[in-house]
């Protein structure tokens, strides 16, 4: 039977069709043949729940501690990992280095479609990989070739770099397709699941932040990691955003070195310039790891009438709710100014709890009073009030070796920790005047 896909939006239809009526773009259209399956004399399309025995939740290493944690103990035989990042990051670099670890309990697959066996041996001697052997490279791009010459391996890993670049032969549309990603995924899964072997797919990024090829990938697969960071810096962030196998929402931080990626177990995101105006540290957690990070902040005169906002490491849009809360309540105005503020390091954070810190640091900014190793932590609302956040104590704790920390009220008092309920509080507690020397008018 014949049908046509959209190879922009996935959109099916039973015609050919010029112009996609779901998403509007032009010679889209690609036909796809699909092969009626005989289902005479096959057993019972349903099992009772109680019949459907157990899955094997042994945890296998990855050769990384901090991976393992933000994988809650490792990866899961059978478990089907999408990892995306943008180019360069270094997917490949560690996909390598993981299958080396898994070299160990037996053969490893490494399908190959964008680097030849040499680039590949290349890579491996600047890792100083010792497991290569055990590893066994294919340019074949045939996802139905590979499964059917793997039938009588025994598999202990497989890696697909990159799923975009494989092809099934049931389908006549070309690699990196809506259909082919969908299809080849779909029997990598099946694959994964009834042999028990884990894999491991490596996804591009768009210029938009998302996984190339249909977002419906994200969906069929059993974890979602995401690799990114400063690449000024070295420091990657590998972040578990979907996990059937424990909670989600996991990073694990790593260091590109010489010979590969190593481990940071307690990663700290600041610089050596916290005493200048602009600068405030804060603790934000992500998933259940705590990180201490600086958050810089510029404000200038603006020259035009559309004040700019520019952001790294943070929404853009909590940005502007901040400045419109100082406005109001602190009577600056930071609506009329450019506003720029960056998280160094390359980390991107999404924890309320770093509104205090952003906040202040643009205060300090466009007043030009430096905060002198400042540390704050939480949420601000609408209203100007400090909301109290999770994990206090152990914010506090990775803190310590700042001066002095703003925090909401707490429940017992600690040296060098100020309690605040409002903004103009927290202010206050930085210089009791400051409001009120020149410039803030």
């Amino acid at each position: 039977m014949k049908k046509f896909v959209c190879s922009n939006c996935g959109y099916v239809s039973p015609k050919w069709f010029g112009r996609c009526p779901q998403c509007g773009e032009y010679d889209t259209a690609e036909e796809v043949v699909q092969r009626r399956k005989n289902r005479e004399g096959s057993p019972s399309l349903f099992l009772n729940l109680e019949d459907a025995g157990e899955i094997s939740l042994e945890r296998l290493s990855t050769g990384f501690s901090e991976l393992d944690r933000a994988f809650r103990g490792g990866i899961v035989p059978g478990q089907v990992i999408l990892l995306s990042g943008e180019p360069g990051i270094g997917k490949s670099t560690i996909a390598l280095q993981i299958a080396e670890r898994f070299a160990e309990r037996g053969l490893v697959v490494y399908v190959s479609g964008e680097e030849s066996p040499q680039q590949l041996k290349l890579r491996a001697d600047r890792l100083l990989l010792k497991r290569k052997k055990n590893i066994l490279l294919t340019l074949e791009n045939d996802i139905d070739e590979i499964i059917s010459s793997l039938r009588n391996e025994r598999v202990s890993f497989m890696v697909v770099d990159s799923i975009q670049t494989v092809f099934s032969s049931d389908l006549g549309s070309s690699p990196g397709s809506i259909s082919q990603v969908k299809n080849v995924t779909m029997k990598t899964i099946d694959f994964a699941k009834k042999r028990g072997v884990p894999v491991l797919l490596v996804g591009h990024v768009t210029k938009e932040g998302e996984i190339a090829g249909p977002k419906l990938v994200e969906h069929m697969v059993d974890t979602v990691a995401y690799f990114e960071g400063d690449r000024r810096t070295g420091l990657r962030l590998l972040k578990i955003t979907k996990n059937r196998f424990g909670p989600s929402d996991e990073v694990a931080v790593f260091e590109l070195k010489e010979n590969g990626f190593v481990q940071v177990e307690n990663p700290s995101f600041t610089e050596g310039d916290a005493d200048l105006p602009g600068n405030v540290l804060t603790c934000v957690f992500e998933g259940t790891k705590p990180f201490v990070v600086q958050i810089q902040a510029l404000v200038s005169k603006n020259r035009t009438f559309s004040p700019k906002r520019v952001c790294k490491g943070v929404d853009v849009n909590r940005v502007m709710l901040l400045i419109a809360v100082i406005s109001k309540y602190l009577r600056l105005p930071i609506e009329t100014h450019d506003v720029y503020v960056n998280v160094v390091g390359g980390l991107r954070i999404t924890d309320p709890a770093a509104d205090l810190a952003i906040a202040l640091s643009i205060v300090s900014s466009y007043l030009e009073v430096s905060l002198h190793d400042t540390a704050a932590v939480g949420e601000i609302g609408l209203d100007g009030r400090v909301r109290k956040v999770y994990n206090i104590n152990r914010r506090l704790n990775s803190l310590k070796n700042s001066g002095r920390i703003i925090v909401p009220p707490i429940e017992e008092e600690q040296k060098g920790v100020f309690e605040v309920r409002d903004l103009k509080e927290a202010v206050s507690i930085i210089g009791g005047e400051i409001l009120g020397t020149p410039g803030a008018d």
